[in-house]
């Protein structure tokens, strides 16, 4: 299994396909070992995914993790890798992290993609998550309601969201039904995130995504972050926090996006 150390701890890895690299940076409690839905066609990439440290298989270090700490796991990563530079999708924490990246590392980034994620800081923030792992009554009510705004709302189907329940009811090791201490204490790194003060020094051609409904990285945020990077695009799809499941067109122009000049390196 690959495995491989970097930045002072093991980290798990996947990496596949041939092309000009794609980072793949997850959400919150992301864990390679649980199923994935049906994979976009990403035949033109080299794709790398890999379990954030106190996630999956990666070590979980028994101490307080900084969003520094995420920043620099993946560009020791890629250093192990020989990877010199990748496009960057960041997914919601993951989006949070690829931030922070960019600022500190932004040799490293080519393309950059921010999907359903927030620049953070006192007014733009994503919905703080302890909330939901704290909740006692009904976590998974309370977590499908901030997915996606009409979960409450609406008489329409939502066969994505309703998916989503049927797994959680089914399944009692994935968040929210649990949190363990690498979870817990990535929340904990999630709640100090703030970029509002460094985005206006990233030059990336980037691309900013979200859903209509979603209530944790609400368009607010979105338009924010589009406000701050100068060469960055926004679009807003139908759908809440699942966007890219919700919306058949989300993927496309994700991949559009990044093979538009996915071999020009920038300097």
């Amino acid at each position: 299994m690959p495995f491989i150390q970097a930045n002072g701890i093991q980290l798990y890895y996947e990496l596949e396909g041939n092309g000009f690299p794609l980072l793949i940076i997850s959400g919150t409690g992301s864990d390679l070992r649980h199923p994935r839905p049906l994979d976009p066609p990403l035949i033109d990439f080299q794709v790398l995914r890999y379990d954030q440290r106190g996630l999956g298989q990666s070590d979980k270090p028994n101490s307080l993790y900084s969003m520094t700490d995420y920043a620099d796991d993946v560009e020791a990563l890629l250093d192990k890798l020989g990877i010199t530079q990748t496009n960057v999708l960041g997914i919601s924490f993951g989006g949070m992290v690829a931030q922070h990246l960019v600022i500190r590392h932004p040799k490293r980034v080519n393309r950059l993609v921010l999907a359903c994620t927030s620049p953070g800081g006192n007014n733009y923030s994503s919905y703080d998550l302890r909330q939901i792992a704290d909740n006692e009554s009904d976590k998974i009510e309370s977590w499908l309601s901030v997915l996606d705004s009409r979960y409450k709302n609406s008489f329409e189907p939502l066969p994505i969201i309703n998916g989503i329940k049927d797994y959680l009811l089914a399944s009692k090791k994935v968040f929210p039904n649990s949190v363990d201490g690498g979870l817990r204490r990535q929340l904990e790194a999630r709640s100090g995130h703030d970029c509002t003060k460094n985005l206006r020094r990233v030059t990336h051609e980037t691309l900013i995504a979200g859903g209509r409904y979603d209530m944790i990285a609400p368009e607010g945020n979105l338009v924010e972050m589009h406000r701050l990077i100068k060469h960055s695009n926004l679009k807003i799809f139908e759908g809440g926090h699942l966007f890219l499941l919700q919306d058949k067109s989300a993927w496309p122009e994700i991949i559009s996006f990044l093979l538009s000049e996915s071999d020009t390196l920038k300097e």
